[in-house]
C-alpha cells in the first residue's frame, strides 16, 4: 500500500485533482487543507528527520518525492544558505498564467519542508514562466528570505 500511495501515478492524479480546486477561488481553504493533509500523510509514511543544513533539506525534499519519478525532481545547486531545486514534471497549471493557484498547490511542499526545519519558496512557476519546469529555493527555517522573490509576487 505504501509503495502505491507514493507512486508517481498517484502523485500525478493528486496533482491534477488539487489543481482543479486551486484554480477556483471558492476552494482556497479546502485546497490548503487537502495539501496540508497530503503532506502529513507523506510525513507519516516516510518519517523524515529534521535537517541540519540546506543540502540535507534539499535531499530530504527529493526523498519525499515519488521514488519511481525521481527524474522529475532535481537539485540544481546548493550554496552556503540556499538549495535551488527544480520540478520537471508537467504541471496541470503549465501555461495557465495562474501563479496564485501554483502557490496554493505548493503548500504541500512548503509543509514538507516546515516539518524538517526548512522553508520553500517558488522562484519560477511553469504556470507563467514559459519554462517546462519550476524552480524552487529552500532555506533553513528562520533564515532571511527577503532576497528571494516568490513567483506569485512577480
Amino acid at each position: 500500500m505504501k509503495k502505491w500511495l507514493e507512486g508517481q501515478a498517484v502523485f500525478n492524479f493528486t496533482l491534477r485533482l488539487f489543481a482543479f480546486f486551486a484554480k477556483r477561488g471558492g476552494f482556497d481553504r479546502f485546497t490548503e487543507k487537502i495539501t496540508r493533509l497530503s503532506a502529513q500523510l507523506n510525513l507519516l509514511l516516510n518519517k523524515p528527520r529534521p535537517a541540519a543544513d540546506v543540502g540535507t533539506l534539499a535531499k530530504t525534499w527529493l526523498d519525499l518525492m515519488p521514488p519511481d519519478g525521481q527524474e522529475y525532481f532535481k537539485i540544481e545547486e546548493v550554496t552556503a544558505d540556499t538549495a535551488y531545486t527544480q520540478i520537471h514534471l508537467r504541471c496541470p497549471l503549465r501555461g495557465s498564467g495562474d501563479v496564485h493557484a501554483c502557490h496554493k498547490l505548493m503548500n504541500y511542499d512548503r509543509k514538507l519542508m516546515e516539518h524538517v526545519g526548512g522553508q520553500l519558496i517558488v522562484l519560477e512557476s511553469q504556470s507563467n514562466s514559459g519554462k517546462p519546469y519550476c524552480r524552487l529555493a529552500i532555506r533553513k527555517t528562520g533564515a532571511e528570505v527577503d532576497d528571494l522573490v516568490p513567483a506569485h509576487h512577480k
